[in-house]
Formats: structure tokens, C-alpha cells, sequence
């Protein structure tokens, strides 16, 4: 699968494409950062891909995001502690969709431009509404009713909730929503949720970073820990990582181009990297377990070749290079049991032989 075409929306964003992979082709460390923009499943990689070939060019520090995510596939796979899913459009669904804020905003834009948005403060409809300095809302409060009435859960929802909180994996839902639509959510969810988290809580909307800082201070996990799981690219995925976070985009048409599709899930419970199935999997990920699940069995290997090495270089070496030459050998003794010093080297060659096949 790794050597399909990518998939373009238009003969224009296909011409950029072509235009990055050239730039890059140029630079130092072209070869691997090519790889990594063509395969970006790094979600950092997936966003920096994505903003490279929506510009057409590379900047030098999208470039430097792109070498740090290379950077990062020789590096153990990060510990995830908590996972945080979108509700609407990930968790849930609205049958038929009525806008009764939007509908009050309609009515009185210049006043509701002036006063919070009911996203970020606890306010209900009716109470949104004279703020607004409007006469009460009755449609519209119907209009909510036939909403929230209609709220339902995805069919993959619970089982995909269910088989994080197996792993031992705190669960957030991590929301923009006002505050009438978070009660049928937590009624839903119930149990299987640890920590709910409103932008009407929180103060602030996705992909503000304030949002995802009190999100992560809330789960008391580092950002780096945190996977975030939802529908919308700029609040969900961008919004993430742009603060330091992973993320899976969930996809369920299957409509996602290019950079997308590395980091996109049709299916909620694909979106667990345990839950990840081999055939969703690049070569470059498929190399990596590989690697991390022979570790100890590949590190024997590579230890014993270089300390032959190391011996034939003690045993030729001329007298003054004999001290030196031993202590390297000492210093490789101490390895012996280090199999992690292993794995940044099996990772670069493996880049290294699949550049050279994407070449030929």
C-alpha cells in the first residue's frame, strides 16, 4: 500500500505536491524527509504535509517539524495516557440538525458579536436569548428539544470507548458544544467517560491552546501523552498538535487526500494505535513493529557483528591506537544488555533501504 499514488482533489493540488517533493529533493536529509512527506504518519508530519502541499512550497520551519518527526521513528513508540474523543461528528450524531443558537445569533448579530459566544460560558437557550435582548425563544427552544431528541450514538461508538478503557487509557471527551447539548452526551456515555470537558467550561474553543492546556491539566498527563480523536482537521487535529499532542482524524466517508489518509480512521476503533490493523498500516509502521517486537533478538545480532569488529580492530591496530581501541571495546561490552541503543540504527537503515527502493 505504501507505493500507491496519492490521492488528490484537484489537478492543482496535485501539481503542488510534485513541486514540494522537488524542493526537498534539494535539502539536506532530502531523501528522508521526502520519505517522511510522502508517508506521514506522524500526526505532526500529517499537518506539516498537509500545510506544505496546500502552500505549494516549504518553508524552513515546516521543514524543520518534518526532520523532527523523521527524527521521531527512531525513537520508541510514545506512551499514550489518556485519549480525548470530539462528540459531535465522532462519539455522536444529530438526526436532524435545527441551529437554535445560530438561529437566535441570526437575530441579533451586532448584540451576539459584542457578548460571549454561549460556547464558551454556561448559559441555556432562553437566558442566551435575553442577553440578546430577544423575546422568549419558544420556537427555538422547541427547536433544541427535537436536537437533543435526536442525539444518538455512532454504531462503532461504545466499542471503540470500550476497548481504550481496557488498555488501562483515560478516557476525555473533549467538546466545542454549549451547555444544553453536554447533559444528553453524559447520559449516553455514562461510565465509560473519566473527565468531560466543554469549551462552555473550559472558556476556550478548539483549537485554541488554552483549550488543550486545561484539557491536559485536567487528565494530568503531559501533552505529548494525550491523543486527541475527532472529525474536524483545524479544531481537532491541527488544534492537537499544534500544542504538542497526537491525533487521529476520523474519516468515515472516506473522503481524506493525500496527507490526510495516513492519519485517518473510518472506523472509531482504528483510532487506538493498539487498535490499528496491519493492512491501515504503512511500510514505514509495519517496519517499526517489526523492529520493536524483535528488538531484543536484533540488538544480539547487530552486538555480537560490532564487537567482532571491535576485536579485529584491537588485534590490528597499530601499538599507540591499542588503548583506544580497547576501550571501545570495553564500552561495547556495556551495551550488552541496551537493546533501545539498537533501534534508532535499524530505523535509519530501514528508511534508507525503502528510499532506495522508492528510487529505482
Amino acid at each position: 500500500m505504501n507505493d500507491a499514488l496519492p490521492s488528490f482533489h484537484t489537478l492543482a493540488e496535485q501539481a503542488a505536491y510534485a513541486a514540494v517533493l522537488a524542493d526537498l529533493a534539494g535539502r539536506d536529509r532530502g531523501d528522508e524527509a521526502a520519505m517522511i512527506f510522502r508517508e506521514p504518519t506522524d500526526p505532526d508530519a500529517a499537518v506539516v504535509a498537509d500545510a506544505m502541499t496546500r502552500a505549494g512550497s516549504v518553508s524552513d520551519a515546516l521543514y524543520a517539524r518534518l526532520l523532527a518527526a523523521a527524527d521521531r521513528f527512531y525513537a520508541p513508540p510514545p506512551v499514550t495516557r489518556a485519549v480525548a474523543f470530539d462528540a459531535f461528528g465522532t462519539l455522536v450524531h444529530i438526526g436532524r440538525k435545527r441551529h437554535p443558537f445560530e438561529r437566535l445569533i441570526r437575530q441579533a448579530r451586532d448584540r451576539a458579536e459584542a457578548l460571549p459566544s454561549p460556547m464558551v460560558q454556561p448559559i441555556g437557550l432562553a437566558d442566551y436569548a435575553a442577553a440578546l435582548g430577544l423575546p422568549h425563544p419558544g420556537a427555538e427552544l422547541a427547536m433544541l428539544d427535537e436536537e437533543l431528541a435526536m442525539i444518538a450514538l455512532y454504531p462503532d461508538t461504545l466499542y471503540a470507548l470500550r476497548q481504550v478503557r481496557e488498555q488501562g487509557v483515560k478516557i476525555a471527551v473533549a467538546s466545542n458544544l454549549a451547555l444544553p447539548y453536554a447533559a444528553p452526551l453524559k447520559a449516553l456515555l455514562g461510565d465509560l467517560v473519566d473527565i468531560w470537558h466543554f469549551s462552555f467550561d473550559a472558556g476556550a474553543i478548539k483549537p485554541e491552546r488554552a483549550f488543550y492546556a486545561s484539557l491536559t491539566a485536567r487528565l494530568k498527563c503531559e501533552a505529548t501523552e494525550l491523543l486527541m480523536v475527532g472529525d474536524t482537521w483545524r479544531d481537532d487535529i491541527v488544534g492537537a498538535v499544534e500544542t504538542g499532542s497526537r491525533a487521529r482524524w476520523v474519516d468515515r466517508e472516506g473522503n481524506a487526500s493525500h496527507a490526510r489518509r495516513f492519519i485517518a480512521v473510518r472506523e472509531l476503533g482504528d483510532a487506538y494505535p493498539v487498535c490499528q490493523r496491519a493492512a491501515q498500516m504503512t511500510e514505514l509502521e509495519l517496519v517499526r513493529r517489526g523492529i520493536d517486537a524483535n528488538l531484543d533478538h536484533l540488538h544480539a545480532q547487530r552486538w555480537a557483528l560490532e564487537g567482532e569488529r571491535l576485536r579485529k580492530i584491537v588485534t590490528t591496530a597499530p601499538e599507540l591506537e591499542k588503548v583506544a581501541a580497547k576501550q571501545a571495546l570495553y564500552d561495547h561490552y556495556d551495551t550488552r544488555d541496551q537493546p533501545e541503543i539498537s533501534r534508532a540504527a535499524l530505523m535509519q537503515n530501514a528508511i534508507a533501504t525503502i528510499v532506495g527502493r522508492k528510487h529505482a
